[in-house]
């Protein structure tokens, strides 16, 4: 099982209630947090891993499906920052529920933040808006202060090599 801990604001968007009793994930990348992203006039939702604060970006359209995409989304990810494939088969297999969760924790909701203005300040400097995937790619190669300067891609391969 996966917690998906959104936004309120996301939440409401997911047409979600979070009145269901305390869960927790089973994955190794532990929870994920999530908010909506507005680039110009497109919107998508980004969420951080708990645990390496590696980006997923997916597009708003498919929230509806979030249940098959995201896992998906995931895996694709992982396979981009080199973890191996049999890590990446058993991290799906770990995400075949999914539960819906407010945040709680501030930390990681900076991040998504700070997330969400790199990404909106450099779209503004662009001919052409970056595609999710660019955006992930650049997102996980970014340092993350609170974890001394390590990126999400280092921080994602040192959890599925210390398994």
């Amino acid at each position: 099982m996966v917690v998906l801990r959104c936004t309120q604001k996301l939440l409401a968007r997911l047409k979600q209630a979070d009145n269901l009793p305390a869960v927790e994930s089973s994955t190794r990348l532990g929870d994920w947090y999530g908010n909506i992203l507005q680039l110009g006039r497109r919107q998508h939702l980004v969420f951080i891993s708990e645990r390496s604060r590696l980006p997923v970006v997916i597009p708003v359209r498919e929230g509806n499906r979030l249940a098959d995409v995201f896992p998906d989304a995931v895996c694709e990810v992982l396979s981009n920052v080199g973890v191996a494939a049999n890590d990446i088969a058993d991290e799906r297999s770990r995400m075949s529920e999914i539960a819906f969760r407010r945040t709680r924790n501030r930390s990681l909701l900076g991040t998504l933040n700070d997330f969400a203005f790199m990404a909106q300040v450099g779209n503004a400097r662009k001919p052409e808006p970056e595609t999710p995937e660019e955006l992930m790619r650049f997102l996980a190669q970014t340092p993350i202060l609170p974890l001394d300067g390590a990126s999400p891609m280092e921080l994602t391969r040192a959890v599925f090599r210390g398994k």
